[in-house]
Formats: structure tokens, sequence, C-alpha cells
């Protein structure tokens, strides 16, 4: 999954189901924690993995405080943390929490990356958990995470169910980045969508179905072509083929639900990244009628000179034609 759907699909969710999670899963996790960066590569995070029927189990769910009880339908608890002495110091800087911090973080985007959905808590008693766990004395706690698949909201208690219900916030960029000197806000000028978005339909052809009854994964890069054409047509004016100056680097494809032959399907697109010699399109395949996104997509194309064979920097002309089409 690109990065930046991991940031959007990461959620501290709580309606589990409980389907088991796979080991190779959890392991797959975990490796991606162990090659985090610390300070001195001292590494001082240990992962304690509790399962749905492990001897420790119902003893951590002892020591979760009441306000996580939800967390006891997930099919695996994780405890994490570290002990000072196995962290570096520098001056009077312990680092053994930042450093467990950074792995934690990966562990969980890691998650999310597989289809997994995790929780880190802070709702738990330390002496509880301790002694379910049969941790040292020197040993710090810092979080357990609830990991599983996503489950039904319904399954949670109203007070709960609302909680998850409530939309994502975050701080505005220049509250919590400052430039120079504290009390100086970073000033945020990047949009964070951009103010148009190219859409136009696609036509479905019979054609374009399989033996399954829905449109073949394979015609979808067709769809997204269609849809860099005319948005080359359309926005950047161009009249002949050799008015688009692009070849395609990369493709990306999440495929969400199937498309019938009976769906209308639009594709709504704009720019993210502009680099020297290429520009990012993201992208959706949706129906317009109830909104269901079939399809999410990126491509990476470089501007190119078909004369000389080579790539060639974004220009000018590009970049004030499609500006109102870039953002993220």
């Amino acid at each position: 999954m690109e990065f930046h759907r991991l940031i959007a699909a990461r959620r501290s969710l709580r309606a589990f189901s409980q389907r088991p999670v796979e080991m190779e899963k959890i392991e797959r996790m975990l490796e991606t924690a162990r090659w985090s960066p610390s300070c001195s590569n001292r590494q001082p995070w240990r992962f304690i993995v509790v399962g749905a029927d492990a001897p420790s189990r119902a003893a951590v769910e002892a020591a979760l405080d009441a306000g996580n009880a939800w967390a006891k339908r997930a099919p695996v608890l994780i405890a994490v943390g570290a002990r000072k002495a196995d962290a570096a110091v520098v001056e009077s800087r312990d680092y053994f929490l930042l450093d467990t911090g950074l792995a934690l973080m990966s562990l969980l985007y890691r998650a999310v990356d597989l289809g997994l959905m995790v929780h880190p808590m802070a709702g738990w008693k330390e002496g509880p958990l301790g002694a379910a766990l049969g941790l040292p004395e020197d040993f710090t706690p810092a979080a357990v995470v609830a990991v599983g698949y996503e489950g039904k909201s319904a399954d949670l208690d109203e007070a709960t169910r609302k909680k998850d219900e409530k939309p994502r916030t975050r701080k505005p960029l220049g509250e919590v980045a400052f430039r120079s000197r504290w009390g100086e806000p970073f000033e945020a000028t990047l949009p964070a969508v951009p103010a148009k978005v190219y859409e136009t339909e696609l036509q479905l052809r019979f054609g374009d179905t399989d033996a399954m009854g829905h449109v073949n994964n394979a015609k979808i890069l067709t769809y997204l072509e269609l849809g860099r054409i005319r948005f080359f047509t359309d926005v950047m004016g161009a009249e002949r083929v050799e008015d688009i100056r692009f070849i395609l680097a990369e493709v990306s494809c999440r495929y969400r639900i199937p498309i019938l032959l009976q769906d209308r399907v639009f594709v709504r697109m704009h720019i993210t990244d502009v680099h020297r010699s290429s520009f990012r399109f993201r992208c959706d395949l949706y129906d317009p009628r109830d909104g269901r996104v079939f399809v999410e997509a990126e491509t990476v194309q470089v501007m190119y000179d078909y004369a000389t064979g080579r790539p060639v920097p974004v220009d000018a002309d590009f970049l004030s034609r499609a500006r109102e089409y870039i953002a993220g």
C-alpha cells in the first residue's frame, strides 16, 4: 500500500472481528519493528505477543481498564516496552522510550499494510500487566496493542461506538511545527485537497468482462489510461498524439469491489507529487450514483521527448495548466 494510504487507513478503532490473525502476519509486523532506528543501534524494545489461547491471556485482559473491554475481542494483544539499561543515554537523556515508540509505529503501519486493524492502548494497570507477563522489575511497559481484523460496529456498546464514529482531527501544522525558533509557526502552503478534480465517465463494454461476470482487472489499466489521455486533452489542451508528452513509469492498484456491466464508472483524478521530470496521478474509479469506489490507483508519469528518447523536465506550461488539479 502507498504510504499516504497507510496514513489515511490507520485508525484506532475498537470493533474487532474474532477472525484469527495469521501468525505469519504477526511475524512480519515484528520483523518490520526490528529494523526500526534506535539511538546507538541499541534496539531496547521488547514485544510480548499474547494470542487468544495463551495461558497469560485472561490475566492480561484483567489488567485492562474497564473502558478497554472491547479489546478482549481482539485475537492478539501485544505488550511493548523497554528497560532503561538496554538503551543509550546521551548526556542526561534516556532514549529507551523514544526508541520503543519508533519501533511501535513501524509495527502499527506494517499491520495496516497487511490489512489488519491495530489499536495501541494506555488504559491498563502496570502491576497486574507485569505479573501476567512475568515482566522484569526494571522493564517499563509502554503500550498494549490490540491486533485483529475489522469487525462490525454494531457489536460495540453505544458509548464505544460513538467514539469510533468521531471524525479524525489533527491540530494545524503551525501549532505543532515552528520555523527557526519556538513560537514562530511553520506555515502550511500545500493544499490538502485540489481546487479541482478531473472527472470523466468511462464506457463499459461487454468484452471487458470475464468469466466471473465482472470487468477483468487487467482492463482497469486501460480505464486509467483513458483517464490520463482525456486529462491531457481536456486540461492540457492536447490535440494530437504528439502533444501527450509522457510515458507511464509505474502503476499501483487497489481493487476494492468488482465492476459489473450494469455499473456506471467514472474516473476521478488529481496530481499529487510533481518532481523534476515526473508527476503522480491519484485516481479512483467510482459509481457517481451511490459513491461506491471500485478501484483506488496511483500512476507515475515521466515527461518524455520521443525524438531524443530521454526524459525532460516538467515545464512551466504544464504546471500552469495543471495547478488547480495539484494537491496532497
